[in-house]
């Protein structure tokens, strides 16, 4: 077994395949492991398949469908006859480090159990997503590997949020290189190059940045490599200047729509005297009617799919924090603007990614899952939604060629299921082992 593994995660696997393979004596040496006569899905096709599988430490050696793999000396192998397999989870939006180093551990450790074998951290700490991304990839965590971003915004932002200071502890928020604020004048080559640094994946570019700056730091991004990731609206700049300006993926669908259509300059959380007229201003903005032929509805996902930004809908946290939504039946949520949006947004092409927003509840579930249902709620087909959590997510971190479907050659995140998630796509919450990185997990 690799070296770089946690005891940890060598106890789990030498335990799993003495079980599974009881003329195996001693598993420190095994590299091969060999899962055959499940049914895999490979989110590359639109249905699953028999076949077996062969992992060679952290990766898929071979893919057979025609005929059984036969084992290399000293693999371990597992008879998965009635079993599915799909590609390893990805949480597109979580905040993962509002708390202690350990909390976030846990978090990782449960969102693993869960089949996430990877995370797209939305905004925290970066001293601690760079420690977590490490141990994760190397197995010192048991955990998914973490994928992180760096926010930008303009200096109001800071001056008057309490969030980034919440993860800047110790330093001063707009100030470092992990929650940083920018004007015209900034040297942008060097902000993104401190992220990348730290280990970003991308730029967050989050409030209080116009159209013509937003488009030179998603620029200068680009050019050193990095992904841009944006709230859909970014006010002043509308989502339509969003996806022109070269952002790879847009958070929230909620008002996306409303906020395309307001007339004039659009504002943000910070632009009103009060609570109270924030909430009158969206009250009028969300009164405002659309549907599939709205002139900016058209406009707006038609430039999403060309420009082929991931629509992160972040569907489940309008429908956890609305009660009112938590007991509509599937007919009525489908009428609520979120869901037409997707649905919209889905039919025209746009490319769905899903991300809960809120990684774990308050009684332990992994809200993944319910974001993937309530995907298919607004029109994805189970294997769309699927999708959604796999190929596209993977897409939208860069590392397509990496992970996000079951193909030779890629990372071993999988995730071997007891039942048909694309007869119920509920049955993702049906969880035999989890695969990271060739680490087979009960």
């Amino acid at each position: 077994m690799r070296k770089t593994l946690s005891l940890f995660a060598l106890l789990v696997l030498s335990t799993v395949a003495y079980s599974q393979n009881p003329a195996t004596t001693d598993t420190s040496e095994v590299s091969y492991v060999v899962l055959k006569n499940a049914t895999l899905i490979d989110a590359v096709s639109d249905t699953g398949k028999k076949g077996s599988l062969l992992i060679k430490d952290e990766r898929i050696e071979a893919l057979s469908y025609d005929r059984p793999i036969a084992p290399p000396k000293g693999a371990v192998v597992y008879d998965l006859e009635g079993k599915y397999i799909i590609p390893g989870l990805i949480d597109a939006h979580v905040h993962i480090t509002h708390g202690t180093l350990k909390e976030a551990q846990d978090q990782l450790q449960k969102a693993l159990k869960a089949g996430i074998t990877g995370v797209r951290d939305m905004g925290g700490d970066g001293r601690m997503l760079t420690l977590l991304q490490k141990n994760t990839k190397i197995g010192e965590d048991m955990g998914p590997d973490v994928f992180f971003s760096t926010i930008i915004a303009g200096p109001e932002f800071f001056a008057k949020d309490p969030r980034p200071q919440d993860v800047a502890k110790g330093a001063i928020a707009g100030e470092v290189p992990w929650v940083k604020a920018i004007t015209d004048t900034t040297d942008l080559r060097q902000v993104i190059a401190e992220a990348k640094g730290l280990g970003a994946t991308a730029i967050k570019v989050y409030l209080n940045i116009d159209k013509h700056l937003f488009k030179k730091v998603a620029a200068e991004a680009k050019r050193q490599d990095l992904k841009v990731w944006a709230h859909g609206v970014v006010p002043p700049t509308k989502p339509l200047d969003i996806t022109n300006g070269g952002a790879d993926v847009m958070s929230h669908v909620g008002s996306l729509i409303q906020y395309q259509m307001a007339k004039g300059p659009i504002k943000g959380r910070h632009d009103f005297e009060s609570r109270e007229k924030a909430a009158e201003w969206k009250a009028k903005l969300d009164a405002v009617k659309w549907d599939e032929n709205t002139p900016e509805v058209v406009q707006l996902f038609d430039a999403m799919k060309k420009n082929q930004s991931i629509l992160d809908a972040t569907l489940f946290v309008y429908y956890y924090f609305k009660e009112n939504l938590k007991n509509m039946k599937e007919d009525a949520l489908r009428q609520v603007d979120a869901f037409r949006a997707v649905t919209i947004a889905y039919d025209m092409g746009v490319k769905i990614g899903a991300g809960s927003d809120h990684m774990i509840s308050e009684d332990g579930t992994l809200n993944l899952h319910t974001e993937l249902k309530l995907l298919t709620t607004a029109g994805l087909s189970n294997i769309d939604a699927l999708r959604a959590a796999t190929i596209v997510n993977a897409e939208g971190l860069g590392e397509e060629k990496q992970i996000g479907t079951i193909e030779s050659g890629k990372l071993a995140n999988l995730v071997i299921l007891n039942t048909d998630p694309l007869e119920n796509i509920e049955n993702t919450l049906d969880i035999k082992y989890v695969v990271k990185r060739g680490v087979i997990i009960p």
